[in-house]
Order: structure tokens, then C-alpha cells, then sequence
């Protein structure tokens, strides 16, 4: 095993070793749990109900020998009804939805082209494509045009909706329309936008009336669904398509019924929790303004887009981890990102406010920042 522990010491040396920590008595300022259902007593009760009705744990193979069921296929009616859509196909984790939708989707006549700033899945289902890809400067829309001067076949643009690390919104209209005019098809990833914006918590694609223009939209639900999965949503040909021709469809294990269970509750409560929204919306507005008043402060994004996720920038590997043990040492949970997740010299506190955060949490939290 000597060569895991030279390529070990060399990341360690790089101070970039990760390790896995339990943080659950600190405050929450870094968990994706925006509007609280995970902790939500209510999803609880209405799941330990729901396991009367559960005759198996597992799915026992793939959806296309044993896998499939009457709870999948009316979840999956449920949800491409709440997103005003023909079809949806759940997938047991967002990473893989991302993965099992590029990666088949495009043949090497084809092109993919996606934000710099897209998630690690998105990134991984490109490369396991044979398409043509390419990346654009993020959220610049004449860079986007001059590589889709560059494409062969039918073209693919995939963005996120909100971005995870600058917490900033893409520019979902203007791109929308420039694939309208270049006969492109366009993927939004919306992770951490879905059941906070749009009516009960569509997203933004909803929000924003654009849904004729998107190809397909991917959910995950391990953000302000509190519960863990994902889906791609579209059409019935695209769906179609996929349960032929994406390998991670075919030849996974279905979702069990467990989390099939968890997931309807979750749509449902999401639906009720215009309170929490609001909630969220208002810790939202109190945050930014705060950050601002700290003189000196970076913001990732500088708070042109007033969105849950907030990045306060600390030059510095060494830096920006002495900063979240000093958040550490006042009971606060905020992570320091690092290279390579963001790039040398934006290293940061990455902050994410919910439903459930109280004012004078917040305010010890910029207290804290501010020193």
C-alpha cells in the first residue's frame, strides 16, 4: 500500500487533505437542508405511517428486471405533474442523474457545452460521453455564442440554475433564447434552486416561464428536499431514450421502496412550506445586508444575487481553514472550500442560510466573521 501513502503525503503536503467530521450539535451555516424538512418532525411522522405499507426494503435489481414498481412509476407521475412536465425518471442520487443523462444523451457527432462553474457530475457525465465538449467562461454569454461556433451534430448547452460555490443565478433567459436561435438543446441542472423558487417550489425554470425552452431539467434532492435522490425531468421521448441507452438507468439497482416513500413525502411537504420560504427569504436579506456592513469583506459574488449561498472570500489554504476553526470555536458550522473545488486564490467560507437559522444566529455568525 506504499502508493496510497506517497499520493496521500503528497496531498497532505499540498494542504488539501479532507477527512469525514460529524458537526451536528453546532449551528448550521453549511448544510444544504435549506428549508428544514430533513430535521422536519413532520417528514418522520408521516414516514414511520407510510412503512406499514412497505412489503420489501430492497428493489432487487435493476428497473428493468426486478427493480421497477407501482410506488416508482406513481412517484414519477407525481413528480413530472408538480414540474408541469410529460415525464420524469428518478435516479437514487442526484450525482448520478447528472451522470446518466450526459453521458448517453450525445453521440461523438454531437457537442456538449457547459458553464466553467458546473458541478463535478455534470463534468464527469461529459467526459464519459463521446461528444465533442466544451466549456464557456461562466455566465458569458458571448463566450457561449463563440463555441457554438465551434459544435458539430446537435448541440447540448447544460448550466445550474443557482451555482453552489459563488451562490449566484445563471442567466437562464438570455441563455435559453440563445439556444432558441441556435436549434441547441438546453440542460439546467437545478440542485439547489428546486423547492425554493417558483410556485411551491418549482424552480426556477418554472419561475422564470421558460419551460418550453428547456430539453431537460435534473433535480436533486439532497438540498431543500432534505432527503436524497434525484430525477430527470422532459419528455417521454427523453425518458424513453434513456431507459434504452443510459447505462447508469440499466444497469443500477433500483431506488428502494424506502426511498421512494421518503421522496413522495418530501414533494409533499415541499409543497407546504410557504412559510419556510419566506423565512429563508427574510435570513436571506438579513445576511447579505450584514456581510456588507463588514468593512474589508470579499464576497464571492458581491451580493448581486441574493440567493441562500453566500461565498466570503479567504486567500489561502492555510487562511480560509484558520478561519472556519475560528467559526468552529464559536459553535458555528461553515466550511472552508478549497483548490481545486474552487480556484487558487478564491478559497472561501462558503455559507448557506435557512429557513430555521435565527437572527441572532446570524448575527454571531457575522460577529465572528468580523474579527
Amino acid at each position: 500500500m506504499k502508493f496510497l501513502e506517497t499520493r496521500l503525503d503528497f496531498i497532505d503536503e499540498a494542504g488539501l487533505t479532507r477527512s469525514l467530521q460529524n458537526r451536528t450539535e453546532s449551528i448550521d451555516f453549511c448544510s444544504n437542508d435549506y428549508l428544514g424538512i430533513a430535521r422536519n418532525p413532520e417528514f418522520h411522522k408521516r414516514f414511520m405511517e407510510g412503512l406499514a405499507d412497505v412489503q420489501k426494503s430492497g428493489a432487487t435489481g435493476s428497473r428493468l428486471l426486478s427493480g421497477n414498481s407501482p410506488e416508482i412509476d406513481a412517484l414519477e407521475a407525481k413528480i413530472a405533474a408538480f414540474h408541469q412536465a410529460e415525464a420524469a425518471l428518478v435516479i437514487p442520487t442526484g450525482y448520478q442523474a447528472n451522470v446518466a443523462l450526459l453521458s448517453s444523451i450525445a453521440t461523438r457527432h454531437d457537442t456538449i457545452i457547459r458553464d466553467e462553474l458546473c458541478h463535478a457530475s455534470i463534468i464527469d457525465g461529459m467526459r464519459m460521453s463521446q461528444a465533442k465538449t466544451f466549456s464557456f467562461r461562466h455566465n458569458d454569454i458571448q463566450d457561449l455564442r463563440q463555441k457554438m461556433g465551434k459544435r458539430l451534430g446537435q448541440t447540448f448547452v447544460v448550466v445550474e440554475s443557482l451555482y453552489s460555490m459563488d451562490g449566484d443565478y445563471a442567466k437562464l433567459e438570455e441563455i435559453a433564447e440563445l439556444c432558441r436561435k441556435n436549434d441547441a438543446r438546453l440542460i439546467v441542472d437545478e440542485a439547489h434552486s428546486v423547492g425554493i423558487h417558483g410556485e411551491n417550489g418549482r424552480g426556477l425554470v418554472q419561475e422564470l416561464g421558460i419551460d418550453e425552452l428547456v430539453f431537460a431539467q435534473v433535480f436533486a434532492y439532497g438540498k431543500a428536499f432534505g432527503y436524497q435522490g434525484g430525477a430527470i425531468v422532459g419528455s417521454s421521448l427523453l425518458k424513453q431514450y434513456l431507459v434504452n441507452k443510459s447505462r447508469p438507468v440499466i444497469y443500477s439497482t433500483g431506488m428502494s421502496a424506502h426511498q421512494v416513500l421518503g421522496l413522495s413525502i418530501a414533494y409533499d411537504l415541499v409543497q407546504e412550506a410557504q412559510d419556510e420560504r419566506q423565512a429563508l427569504k427574510s435570513n436571506v436579506i438579513y445576511l447579505i445586508e450584514g456581510l456588507k456592513n463588514i468593512e474589508g469583506l470579499q464576497l464571492a459574488n458581491n451580493s448581486r444575487d441574493q440567493s441562500h449561498i453566500q461565498g466570503v472570500i479567504v486567500p489561502g489554504n492555510e487562511e480560509v481553514l484558520a478561519k472556519a476553526q475560528a467559526l468552529q470555536s464559536a459553535d458555528i458550522y461553515a466550511v472552508a472550500v478549497r483548490k481545486p473545488t474552487v480556484a487558487e486564490g478564491q478559497e472561501r467560507i462558503r455559507i448557506c442560510v435557512h429557513a430555521y437559522n435565527t437572527k441572532s444566529e446570524i448575527d454571531l455568525l457575522l460577529k465572528t466573521l468580523d474579527t
